[in-house]
């Protein structure tokens, strides 16, 4: 064998072992910022508002100008009572999705947030989710809860589609409280299903954004104790 193809192969090993050693380093760098830990946490129970009544500042986005309401309601059923916010809809919503932008956010890339929810009704969809890295209508992650399909999804908007990266069967069941809840650092997604880490994701768009609750069509749900861990 040649000096010149030994020195190749010997380039071409170390190439490739730095190849694996920078993807090691990436995916250790994303289970520490996955794991936390944290040291503030922010938190939304909904309890301190008056039933029947919409939450001053809050910022409510659609995709047309179908007017459909957010409003807190007292709800026996509530994973932290008395009350909970809650998507209502009528039967001519045209809108394709629904986000309801918590006041008061936090601007971090390394974060773990949780939301309880619960799928009333709807006739076009029963999807409601976590949305999260909201920078507008047009750019963000959102983790949906499909109880019409049985699926629990990672979904990346961009400008005129909403893309979903990543589908799993999940027993989501109308009328019946879920977890859902994203843990983000600048290298992924990790998404969870009451408590199940049924997605992880490398996907490095939209860093930075607020954190909001989704619906989809004419979807009605329930949501409760939202919580941001950073």
């Amino acid at each position: 064998m040649s000096s010149r193809s030994v020195r190749w192969g010997r380039k071409k090993r170390y190439a490739i072992a730095s190849i694996v050693a920078i993807f090691g380093i990436s995916v250790s760098a994303y289970y520490a910022m996955e794991n936390g830990p944290y040291k503030n946490t922010k938190a939304w129970n909904f309890d301190s508002y008056k039933d029947n009544t919409v939450p001053e500042g809050f910022s409510y986005f659609q995709t047309d100008l179908q007017n459909d309401t957010w409003i807190v309601k007292s709800d026996p059923s509530a994973p932290s009572t008395p009350n909970v916010l809650a998507k209502l809809t009528n039967n001519d919503a045209t809108s394709d999705y629904h986000i309801q932008i918590m006041p008061d956010g936090v601007d971090s890339v390394n974060y773990e947030a949780s939301v309880q929810v619960k799928i009333n009704s709807g006739e076009k969809s029963q999807a409601a989710g976590l949305a999260f890295r909201f920078t507008d209508t047009k750019q963000y992650f959102v983790l949906v809860a499909d109880a019409a399909n049985k699926t629990f999804s990672l979904c990346r908007a961009e400008p005129g589609k909403l893309l979903c990266l990543v589908d799993k069967q999940a027993n989501v069941t109308p009328d019946q409280w879920h977890t859902i809840t994203a843990s983000v650092s600048a290298q992924g997604i990790g998404g969870y299903l009451d408590g199940n880490e049924l997605i992880k994701r490398y996907d490095q768009h939209y860093q930075h954004g607020q954190l909001g609750l989704w619906t989809k069509k004419d979807t009605a749900a329930y949501f409760d104790d939202l919580e941001i861990k950073y």
